[in-house]
């Protein structure tokens, strides 16, 4: 799993997500992401800031939420079923095409610890690589979006 933000004119790393050894089934967990937010997303946010995530558990956890509200973040409220219009979604597809054509040596790799610290490394190069412009456009977009969305009164949209 990864984790990236950006906005108009900023983004953090690409951030490859390791699994929490204290949860039960190892997986990523609301503590890992705590981490993540204090290392990569407070240095580009500031107090007042608006950030949007998913409703995925740990990103609803009350100690995510306790983490936002401290620091004077608000969270978008997001419709539980609509994650095409978050831009990041939009993003990730992007970024996996644009891996392929840039690595395709990743097509068909195997299923080993070499090829997931291979796909690791790619993962990061092709998020460095991305334009400035294509981010700005995603962010941009987020207007219509949200009035198609009111246009279509809550129902399918092109998005």
């Amino acid at each position: 799993m990864f984790w990236a933000a950006f906005g108009h004119g900023i983004r953090t790393q690409l951030v490859p997500m390791e699994g929490d050894p204290l949860a039960p089934k190892g997986g990523v967990t609301a503590r890992v992401y705590q981490t993540v937010l204090d290392r990569y997303l407070l240095p580009i946010l500031g107090f007042g800031s608006i950030f949007m995530q998913d409703n995925a558990p740990i990103h609803t956890a009350h100690i995510i939420r306790d983490w936002f509200l401290t620091r004077g973040i608000d969270v978008m409220e997001w419709p539980p079923y609509s994650p095409d219009l978050n831009p990041i979604e939009n993003l990730w597809a992007l970024l996996k095409a644009e891996m392929y054509i840039l690595h395709p040596e990743l097509v068909g790799a195997p299923n080993t610890a070499e090829t997931l610290d291979l796909l690791i490394r790619c993962a990061i190069d092709t998020w460095e690589r991305l334009g400035e412009d294509l981010l700005n456009r995603l962010i941009d977009t987020m207007v219509h979006r949200v009035e198609a969305v009111i246009k279509a009164e809550g129902w399918y949209t092109k998005y």
